[in-house]
């Protein structure tokens, strides 16, 4: 069902940004609003293994609605970068974003050149073990 609704939001290449935006936000509520609901785990007269697997089914559930809010939240903001003109200019150097990189990436706020620098500056504060937030 989740991809029935999917398929209704697909965007092509030649829409305006904008609009590939407020689709891939759409589709974003859309599964937001079909996954919502966190697996119960029923703890009375399962087995450990019952109730391990209930708990993962849990925890997948809450980080994939986690990880589809922190999404909605960078296309809200790239959306606010639209109306203010910034969209597909890099926040960091202020050159022009490639139309693949924003196809491939639409809510990207930096060129990949500035990206590449703000990762290999984080790993190295993290020791190499972290990956940077892609933006």
């Amino acid at each position: 069902m989740a991809d029935e609704l999917l398929e209704v939001h697909r965007v092509r290449a030649g829409d305006s940004p904008r609009s590939r935006l407020r689709a891939e936000l759409d589709g974003i509520a859309a599964r937001l609003h079909v996954e919502a609901g966190v697996p119960r785990t029923d703890v009375v007269g399962g087995d450990f293994l019952d109730i391990a697997q209930g708990i993962e089914h849990q925890e997948l559930a809450r980080l994939t609605a986690s990880r589809l809010a922190e999404r909605a939240r960078r296309l809200r903001h790239a959306l606010t970068r639209v109306s203010d003109g910034e969209y597909g200019i890099c926040a960091e150097c202020g050159a022009a974003i490639p139309a693949a990189r924003l196809l491939a990436v639409p809510d990207a706020t930096t060129c990949v050149a500035c990206q590449s620098q703000l990762e290999r500056a984080a790993a190295g504060r993290n020791g190499g073990d972290e990956e940077a937030t892609a933006g």
